[in-house]
């Protein structure tokens, strides 16, 4: 059912105020599918089309001002067209394009990241978390000589046939709690890659250690958030990564933390930073870039050295390293904007401010939503979180399963309408604060926030 048959029609207000945005879509849809650009920008009864970003806002094709907390998924942690991002670019777009040889501004990137990150004692540039997830699962493979990698079920690791494994399905597919089944995202996924896999219960110590000794002869990695954003905001318990990383070393499997979400947005050492836990890998990208098409793969200089070729003379040994290549890694555009967001991070008050914020704009949602008297569970961590309109505990990938998605989805109908947008309309996404945010703008979003909830409340009763 699309939502412009539901009863209470949540979208109207919406499409009222985005009339060239329709028209938009009607054009977009004659060349791309859906109208946009990739599935997760998606959305009923159509998306708005944006055109220009300032600070904290975006403006969409019929001049409507949104105060943004998507962010474009985590990237804009500076805020939109920081001035000092901007700037950087510039000078590198009248300096030099591309050109396939390396060049400075790309290295002095990696030396950043290399000095902010814990784990990261060499790295590599990608272009996207996909990319950078793809790469380190490979080079995990041929650093252990293993074909298996293991991933907590309804955890997104990117778009690529191994990372699409488990992120979503019914509880029919997935099979048992303790034991998961391998399922793969979508079709067009070949069974061998599914066959290569192997899914874990996150939070689950007892059954994720049951699993892995099953398969320990044959996984090479682990790759998991530290926080489980890809369900909107799952949060580790009861010392499960202290549990994780003891237990990877034991087996002499490479424990991979997949901080494209966390990365550079949890603090400047990342996710590990902030919990004390050194992963042997590492991925990142979104607020690396500050907007800008920055990611990459680290880690230990033992592993990482799997991707030297062997030297002239031992040419024979053609197969005997981990192959990373790619046109547009290191791009300087993307490289340098990516420097100064680091520069940045590493030298401001950035996290002090999206942090509070956070906590000001996430407390503020269960407190509304709680004097609504509607069921919610706000999760959160520092300046990233999402509201789950349930009050069942969430502590697992499936208890997020008794969220009410369509509840969620007019909610941040309602809110849009409004000019607010808290991430896109899917349940299983997240929002953030970003550092142009004000302490006015949070108690402008809260109000809107109450009465979007007013707007759904008893409706799926």
């Amino acid at each position: 059912m699309s939502l412009g048959d539901n009863e209470h029609d949540h979208a109207k207000r919406l499409r009222e105020r985005t009339s060239n945005s329709r028209s938009f879509h009607e054009r977009a849809s004659s060349v791309t599918p859906l109208g946009v650009e990739s599935n997760v920008r998606s959305f009923d009864p159509y998306p708005f089309y944006v055109e220009e970003t300032d600070g904290s806002y975006v403006t969409d094709m019929d001049g409507n001002d949104y105060l943004d907390f998507l962010l474009a998924l985590g990237p804009i942690i500076l805020g939109h067209g920081h001035p000092e991002v901007r700037e950087a670019v510039k000078r590198q777009v009248d300096t030099s394009d591309l050109t396939a040889t390396p060049q400075p501004v790309a290295i002095e990137f990696m030396e950043a990241v290399t000095e902010m990150t814990p784990s990261i004692e060499r790295v590599r540039m990608a272009n996207s978390g996909t990319e950078a997830t793809m790469h380190a699962m490979r080079v995990a493979r041929s650093y252990t000589g293993k074909e298996k990698v293991a991933k907590p079920e309804g955890g997104y690791a990117g778009a690529h046939d191994y990372a699409l494994q488990s992120v979503y399905a019914s509880e029919e597919a997935l099979g048992p709690a303790e034991e998961p089944n391998t399922v793969p995202y979508g079709t067009g996924i070949p069974d061998a890659v599914s066959e290569t896999m192997v899914a874990i219960p996150f939070n689950d110590k007892e059954a994720t250690e049951r699993i892995l000794r099953k398969h320990a002869d044959d996984i090479a990695a682990v790759i998991i958030e530290p926080v489980m954003f890809s369900c909107g905001c799952l949060k580790p318990r009861d010392g499960y990564h202290e549990f994780l990383r003891d237990l990877t070393e034991e087996l002499g499997i490479v424990l991979i933390w997949d901080e494209v979400m966390t990365g550079f947005r949890l603090g400047p050492g990342s996710a590990q930073g902030r919990f004390g836990i050194t992963p042997d890998m590492t991925t990142f990208a979104k607020a690396a870039g500050g907007g800008y098409q920055v990611a990459g793969f680290g880690g230990r200089a033992d592993i990482m050295e799997e991707i030297v070729p062997p030297r002239k003379e031992e040419a024979s040994k053609w197969n005997s390293s981990a192959f990373h290549g790619g046109t547009y890694n290191g791009h300087p555009v993307a490289a340098a904007a990516g420097l100064k967001t680091l520069e940045i991070l590493r030298d401001r008050d950035v996290y002090e401010h999206i942090d509070r914020l956070g906590d000001r704009l996430f407390t503020g949602l269960q407190e509304v939503a709680d004097d609504v008297g509607l069921p919610v569970n706000v999760q959160h961590i520092g300046s990233m979180g999402q509201v789950y309109m349930t009050d069942h505990e969430i502590a697992s990938y499936r208890d997020t399963w008794h969220a009410n998605g369509d509840r969620f989805a007019d909610w941040w109908l309602e809110a849009a309408a409004d000019g607010v947008l808290f991430g896109n309309p899917m349940q299983g996404e997240r929002f953030f604060t970003t550092y142009t945010h004000t302490d006015e703008q949070i108690d402008h979003a809260l109000e809107v926030a109450e009465d979007a909830f007013r707007a759904v409340d008893h409706e799926y009763e």
